[in-house]
């Protein structure tokens, strides 16, 4: 990669539209040129009834989990149609700092792990270690690992998921003119996306993936200029971008 300073590094952010500002601020904060092109389009997904059925009844779960911030949104409001005020006593779980924070400013008390920001961490939580005769809700995306829902079935839970919204790759998805440096990979979904629309492209930057369980996925295309942050989250992908960074200067 060329140059020395931030300032000579182009990003790539691929979040989707609406979900890339964060990001796009740190990184202009911290002297990166950033160019964002969203990856994955986000489409809410009709409720069937048997679905406003399980909200309407979510008093009587332990625990609903939220798997990201899409989840979130989306999942406060369509709880907000029949629950005018919040019911106490469940347990209220988001995937990490992100979707808590919408879930905060919907007036839920929500729970995160304290570190790792994925289904595993979650599983950890005191509250979801014994569950048996207790029913947990799980508000998602369309499609992902089954990890979590088996893993909470094996533990004695009944478990109910209700998919919110349907991820696509984005139809007008271009690659950006001009170099290069780094691009920001924040699941595997998107990455599929990417490296069908520009494989050949992706051989040049270095790519930064926000999982171990990404990274895997980069590797076996063939891809060894990798990075791995600790997490999705913008703090943690724009820190190991800062420290690749440091690493060239040295």
């Amino acid at each position: 990669m060329p140059g020395t300073s931030s300032g000579s590094w182009r990003v790539l952010v691929t979040r989707p539209a609406g979900q890339a500002d964060a990001i796009m601020a740190g990184l202009h904060e911290a002297g990166f040129a950033a160019v964002h092109v969203p990856v994955l389009s986000i489409t809410p997904l009709p409720l069937s009834e048997a679905a406003k059925r399980q909200l309407l009844n979510v008093d009587e779960c332990h625990a609903v989990f939220f798997v990201s911030p899409n989840a979130a949104r989306l999942g406060c409001a369509a709880l907000a149609d029949v629950w005018p005020q919040w019911p106490v006593g469940v347990h209220w779980l988001a995937v990490g700092e992100a979707t808590a924070a919408v879930l905060h400013e919907a007036g839920l008390p929500a729970e995160a792990p304290p570190e790792g920001f994925n289904s595993e961490a979650v599983l950890a939580l005191p509250c979801l270690q014994s569950l048996a005769d207790k029913r947990v809700m799980i508000l998602r995306g369309d499609g992902g690992r089954p990890l979590f829902a088996d893993t909470l079935r094996d533990r004695g839970a009944s478990v109910h998921t209700i998919a919110l919204y349907q991820r696509d790759c984005a139809s007008d998805f271009r690659w950006p003119d001009g170099r290069l440096d780094a691009v920001l990979v924040t699941s595997v979904e998107s990455w599929h996306c990417l490296h069908e629309r520009a494989a050949a492209e992706l051989q040049g930057p270095l790519i930064i993936a926000g999982s171990e369980r990404i990274a895997q996925v980069i590797r076996a295309a063939g891809y060894p200029r990798l990075q791995v942050a600790a997490s999705p989250h913008d703090e943690d992908m724009l820190a190991c971008l800062k420290t690749c960074l440091e690493r060239k200067n040295r």
